[in-house]
């Protein structure tokens, strides 16, 4: 009998080998009979039916996306860009429900995260699927009609404590940066970049056009804000300008160990923070003391919402406001328990005369 002749090239190792141009792209399909090569052919036309999984589209995604963001940002993309493909990565995109997102978001939600962790997740899955709709990986984007769960609680950072506060205005000497920040409520990168020219003792005011984020093995950069709110002036407070160095030149970083040269490293900056915590005994963060800062201008008779707002760099006033809103809900439960334990002495106390 004949040998029937193959339909496919067969190459030296005796594979046969089918070669297609698929969507602008030369694909090659290899089996050991003309058989597999088919199936293989078949397998593909069904696969790309379906479309890419949400992993493959995540995967693209990231590569064009992540390069156009800060190092903050990039963290917790980064964080909430892993939990997405570990939930769908395995699912063609196209085929992705409403109800996936649903679950997926009100599963997170139920371990106790705040809302905006959770709301995070929800615009990077959003963002991803987007993505992989414009480049027809799916009609539609399943995330269109989905939201955050309700009741979510909020993640407020407290301001420094009274003590905390006390210590730091007590000890501008022993390092000046968290003097600074409370009076000034800068964002911790905002005061690193700090320059002699920054500084106009004449106008009495501080100019915030700059920003210091750490890359690559904690090495200082300069970014300017995100926002035009970023660039604003900060009234330049007597006792810090008493405490500030008499002479400074205006390429001079204020915070810096090579003599101003450039700012402090990541390294340099979390072992000063430490140095200071440990001789002061303070246990704040950098960050709380923007609240610190934040709480003054809520306390002081006079400062409007919109000052205070152009006062801390905030794009918007519902920032201010929702900080506000925290103090304010602070206030009055820490006036609850004060009445509760003051009637609660008086009861006592008339409870003893019987």
């Amino acid at each position: 009998m004949k040998q029937r002749k193959p339909k496919y090239y067969v190459r030296p190792d005796g594979l046969h080998e089918a070669i297609r141009t698929i969507g602008g792209k030369r694909v090659a399909f290899r089996g050991r009979t003309d058989a597999e090569v088919e199936r293989k052919m078949i397998d593909y036309q069904a696969r790309l039916a379906q479309g890419r999984t949400f992993g493959q589209v995540a995967d693209d995604w990231e590569r064009g996306h992540f390069e156009e963001l800060a190092p903050n940002s990039l963290r917790s993309y980064r964080a909430a860009l892993a939990r997405a493909v570990d939930w769908l990565g395995e699912i063609p995109l196209r085929e992705i429900t409403p109800q996936d997102i649903k679950k997926a978001i009100a599963g997170f939600a139920a371990k106790g995260y705040a809302k905006k962790t959770v709301t995070t997740q929800l615009q990077i899955i959003s963002m991803i699927c987007d993505y992989g709709v414009e480049r027809g990986d799916g009609g539609s984007n399943p995330c269109a009609c989905i939201s955050v769960p309700k009741g979510l609680k909020k993640s407020h950072r407290e301001p420094a404590s009274p003590e905390d506060e006390q210590k730091i205005r007590a000890t501008p000497h022993i390092w000046l940066l968290p003097f600074f920040l409370l009076c000034t409520g800068m964002r911790k990168g905002e005061a690193l970049a700090i320059q002699g020219k920054d500084i106009d003792r004449k106008r009495g005011v501080i100019h915030v056009t700059k920003s210091v984020y750490h890359g690559a093995g904690g090495k200082p950069y300069i970014k300017t804000p995100k926002t035009e709110a970023g660039f604003r002036d900060i009234p330049l407070l007597d006792i810090l300008q008493e405490q500030l160095p008499k002479e400074l030149m205006p390429d001079h970083f204020l915070f810096s160990q090579d003599g101003g040269a450039s700012p402090l490293t990541e390294g340099q900056y979390s072992q000063c923070w430490k140095n200071y915590a440990r001789s002061t005994g303070i246990r704040c963060t950098a960050h709380q003391l923007r609240h610190s800062y934040a709480t003054m201008l809520y306390e002081t008779d006079g400062v409007e919402l919109k000052d205070a707002q152009a006062l801390l760099g905030h794009a918007t006033a519902a920032m201010t406001q929702d900080i506000y809103t925290h103090l304010r809900d602070s206030r009055q439960e820490r006036t609850a328990q004060l009445l509760n334990a003051q009637l609660g002495r008086n009861v006592s106390n008339s409870d003893t005369r019987k």
